[in-house]
């Protein structure tokens, strides 16, 4: 008990941390496509440059805080998945199960909004790094680029429905693992109630005897009645 309580701090340590990293990154990854997308009054292109950002520090920080949040995610989800649940299927409670789940349900929560937000800000530093060093010119055909920019929103996208997938892969997991552990004592309270079928049948054994030798009186008691009568009426 004291141990799943040292745990769940812990979780609720990293659950408060990953939250606000989570709404930090949201709001510098909308800070870096503002800028970025800027737009020049001349030619209506986009005018944000890498020196753009540069200035306004988001190169440096997005980078740093990615990678808090990544080490954050796989922290709190090895501290789930190692001690914080095993530790609830020891105790038996089915309210520290239910945190578990919550636990596990923000972390999935965090881990979409940080992937969907991340691939956001991929797609606009690819956009940068395409267009970085050119001119770009109203009489330019475009398809090309934008046939390029529209593979890696599929593939951004294909990448977020694997992680949701995952995610519910995980969840599905735990409920197995749950599900086990209740078998696994139900197994044990039948295995407890067949150690005591010796005894029961015994005494169903008894009782069918008694009710043998108890027709049997009956049966007797009858025809000698039976025969009583037959007597009596030819004795007359």
């Amino acid at each position: 008990m004291e141990s799943f309580d040292v745990l769940r701090r812990e979780a609720t340590k990293l659950e408060r941390h990953l939250e606000d990293c989570v709404h930090k990154y949201q709001q510098l990854a909308q800070r870096f496509t503002t800028t970025s997308s800027a737009p020049n009054s001349s030619n209506g292109h986009s005018n944000g440059t890498r020196h753009d950002l540069l200035e306004a520090g988001l190169l440096d920080q997005e980078p740093e805080l990615a990678d808090n949040i990544t080490r954050t995610i796989a922290k709190m989800s090895h501290l789930i998945q190692s001690q914080l649940d095993p530790a609830a299927q020891q105790t038996g409670r089915s309210q520290h199960l239910l945190l578990v789940k919550r636990y596990r349900e923000i972390l999935y929560d965090c881990s979409t909004d940080f992937h969907k937000t991340h691939a956001a800000v991929e797609r606009h530093k690819k956009q940068l790094e395409l267009f970085q060093g050119a001119s770009i010119d109203d009489n330019v055909n475009d398809s090309a680029m934008d046939h390029l920019l529209r593979e890696r929103n599929a593939i951004g996208n294909s990448l977020q429905s694997a992680h949701s997938v995952l995610g519910q892969a995980g969840d599905i997991y735990s409920d197995l693992k749950t599900q086990g552990s209740s078998l696994r004592n139900t197994h044990g309270t039948i295995g407890t109630i067949a150690s005591q079928v010796p005894g029961l049948n015994k005494i169903i054994e008894q009782i069918r005897k008694k009710r043998n030798r108890d027709d049997i009186i009956v049966s007797g008691l009858i025809a000698s009645c039976i025969l009583f009568t037959l007597w009596y009426v030819f004795a007359a």
